[in-house]
Parts: structure tokens; C-alpha cells; sequence
């Protein structure tokens, strides 16, 4: 079997270690990012998350076998159970309703990553669907477990440890390796142009990158 998925990580990797010095990630690390900062953030990703949960039923209807499918709802729990429950956590403790983040006005970085998500995900195949959502899973997995190897430090008494914690550890690079051999054997099996794939691979990766810089930079706008 060819590991096609090595040689498309490989090729983002560059871009997932400038997210790691980027000033969000490093504040986050540190935990010296403002309440504001990481309530922009949260907020944002919350709304990601629902079109990125939205993304996964379009996947569903690409699938061929009840293998397929069940791994797409295995990723899909992970994002229900653990980064969705985490966020509204969050947001409960902050007295911000469901209203106001849904209300927000989105930031342009976030919807171009949305979008683009969404188009290869009810567009393209089942292939380059997984190629455009398989960027934010296995970023984070190498961002936090990189970050957390070189620095096993970064939990105790960091005050977003709550969020830390669900990407770093053995659970979630298990994960990550699941999900990237799951899209590999897809490779193996079905017709599709490598090229294209690491593309798409990639540009996922770079909007990851310009999440971070937005959440740093930039503040919540909420409609009047």
C-alpha cells in the first residue's frame, strides 16, 4: 500500500511550525492571551465547528461501504464529544448565549476556510472532501503534542489548559493516525489526482494558519 497521506503532510508541514511560533499559538501555550483574544477564538471556532459538522453529512453521502461511513461518524464524535463540549463550556462560563455567537459577524479568514471546506466537501469527491477537513484534525494534534514534547510544562497552571489538554497525549495522536490512515486507504482504493489532493491539502493548511493570526489580531463584531 502507498502512503500517499506522509508525502501530503510532509508537504504542509512548514506551514502547521509557523502556526506553532505564531502569536495566538504561543499565547496560548503560555497562557498569556487576553479573555478577549481567546473569546474571540472560541467563538469563532464554535461557529466553525458547526460547518465543519456540516461538512461530514455531505462526506456521508460519498460513501460506498458501512466502513466508511463509521469512520466518518468516529470523527465526527470526536468533534461533538470533545471540541464542541469544550467550547460551550467555555461560553456558558462566559455568560455569552448561543444567540450572540451565532449573531456575531463572521470574520472573512474564517468564512473563506468555511467555504472552501464546504465546496470540496458537497462538490468534490469523497477524497477531496477528506483533504480539505483533514487539515484542522491533524494540525492540531502536531501543534500541541510538538509543542508539548519540547515543553511538557505548558499545562501546569496555564489557565486554557481546559482546551490544551483535549489535543495533546496518546488518545488524540491515535486519532490523528486513524483518520490519516482511513484517507490513505481511500487513495489506495479509488481513483484521484494526487496533485490535486495535496492542493487542497494545503490550502486548508494556510487558512488554518490565518485562523490563528485572525484570533490574535483581530475583535469579535456582533450584529446590531
Amino acid at each position: 500500500m502507498t502512503n500517499y497521506m506522509d508525502e501530503i503532510i510532509k508537504d504542509s508541514l512548514p506551514i502547521w511550525n509557523e502556526c506553532i511560533n505564531s502569536k495566538f499559538v504561543q499565547g496560548l501555550l503560555n497562557g498569556t492571551l487576553t479573555d478577549e483574544q481567546m473569546t474571540k477564538y472560541i467563538v469563532e471556532d464554535t461557529r466553525y465547528l458547526l460547518n465543519y459538522a456540516k461538512c461530514y453529512a455531505h462526506l456521508i453521502t460519498k460513501c460506498n461501504t458501512l466502513d466508511e461511513i463509521r469512520m466518518i461518524y468516529d470523527m465526527l464524535s470526536f468533534v461533538r464529544e470533545g471540541e464542541t463540549s469544550v467550547r460551550r463550556d467555555y461560553i456558558s462560563k462566559h455568560n455569552l448565549t448561543d444567540f450572540e455567537v451565532e449573531t456575531t459577524i463572521p470574520d472573512v479568514e474564517s468564512q473563506i476556510y468555511i467555504d472552501s471546506m464546504m465546496n470540496w466537501c458537497a462538490n468534490g469527491s469523497l477524497i477531496e472532501g477528506m483533504m480539505s477537513i483533514l487539515p484542522c484534525m491533524l494540525s492540531y494534534e502536531y501543534i500541541f503534542n510538538k509543542s508539548y514534547k519540547e515543553n511538557p510544562n505548558i499545562l501546569e497552571g496555564n489557565k486554557y489548559r481546559f482546551l490544551l489538554e483535549t489535543y495533546i497525549g496518546d488518545f488524540m495522536t491515535e486519532c490523528a493516525k486513524s483518520w490519516s490512515d482511513f484517507a490513505n486507504d481511500l487513495m489506495n482504493r479509488y481513483q484521484f489526482s494526487f496533485e490535486k489532493c495535496k492542493e487542497i491539502f494545503r490550502f486548508s493548511s494556510i487558512r488554518e494558519k490565518a485562523f490563528w493570526e485572525m484570533s490574535f489580531d483581530k475583535k469579535l463584531e456582533f450584529r446590531k
